[in-house]
Parts: C-alpha cells; structure tokens; sequence
C-alpha cells in the first residue's frame, strides 16, 4: 500500500499538468480564434471550414475553463485528502474527459492509493 507521501505527490503533479494543458488549451483555442478572423468575411470559406474553426477553438476554450477550475480544487484539496477524497475522484474522473487525461488520472490514482483510516 502507498504512504500518503506518495499520494500527495501524485495530486501535485496531476495539478501542474493541468495547469500546463490549462495553458496549452487556452492557447490553441484563441489562436484558432484569431487566425479564423481574416477568413469570416469571406462567407463561402465560413460555410465550409468557420464553423469547424470556430467549434474547435471553442471546445478547446472550454477544456481550458475545466482545466483551471481543476487546477485551482486539486492545489487547494492536496494537503487534506481525506477530506477531499471524493470531490478528488469526481473531479478526477471528469478531468479524463474534459481537461487532458494524464493529469485526471494522475489524481485519481492519487486519490484511490491514499491509506483508509482503519
């Protein structure tokens, strides 16, 4: 079984992944944003391609949005995971989909292995 040491660092490294996908997603979405503006006011190219663009650059802005959102829970909840342990799991199991898998998983792990008050 892992000591709470080994918990606690997995949750930290899963919030700083984050906050680098965080960014990373922030980024890329505004960037696809911006480069698609020249491109609007030709309505042709907007039928075909804007509304692609512009549903990737926002999915992406949204995945940034669950991204700091889990980044700020899981910095603040590392220091008491027993009393976080289940906003832990849900938050983790919800960044697996919505904010980069890596970090989500990290802090489940993190969350499962810590010790049980037995």
């Amino acid at each position: 079984m892992a000591d709470e040491g080994t918990a606690q660092t997995l949750v930290t490294i899963g919030a700083w992944l984050q906050l680098i996908f965080f960014i990373i997603f922030f980024i890329y979405g505004g960037w696809n944003l911006v480069t698609l503006l020249p491109w609007m006011a030709d309505p042709l190219f907007f039928l075909i391609f804007g509304i692609f663009f512009i549903l990737s650059a926002g999915l992406y802005l949204i995945y940034g949005i669950f991204g700091i959102i889990f980044t700020i829970l899981w910095f603040r909840w590392k220091g008491d995971i027993p009393g976080h342990k289940t906003g832990l799991l849900v938050t983790s199991i919800l960044g697996l989909f919505l904010a980069g898998g890596l970090p989500g998983l990290l802090v489940l792990i993190g969350a499962v292995i810590y010790p049980s008050e037995a």
